[in-house]
């Protein structure tokens, strides 16, 4: 019995690896999102709260497409037209934005 729940357990982490994110990005993305809360600790958790959210749904490589084409919609300027204005990216800047508007809803953030 023992070695079923074993096998289950490395199973069930082995599909977790592919939505595994580094430490250096968690952290990042963390605490940009405590600095828009100043003063306030319970935003660690809250913010930690949305980056979860996108582990679960999103490989990294994706998720790295996805915040890159949202962050590159506030680039101004005739070289910034490449970053904003195709409607591929505009539309996966959109579902990024979208995931993290109902991230925050769901983990409390106003």
């Amino acid at each position: 019995m023992r070695k079923y729940l074993v096998l289950g357990l490395m199973l069930l982490s082995g599909s977790t690896w592919a939505h595994e994110y580094p430490a250096s990005e968690v952290a990042m993305f963390v605490l940009q999102c405590m600095q828009k809360h100043p003063g306030k600790f319970e935003y660690l958790y809250k913010c930690s709260c949305v980056m979860d959210t996108f582990t679960k749904q999103l490989k990294y490589d994706d998720y790295v497409e996805l915040s890159t084409a949202s962050r590159g919609q506030s680039t101004t300027g005739e070289a910034g037209g490449v970053f904003r204005d195709p409607p591929e990216i505009k539309e996966m800047a959109k579902r990024y934005n979208t995931m993290k508007a109902q991230a925050e809803k769901e983990c409390l953030i106003q």
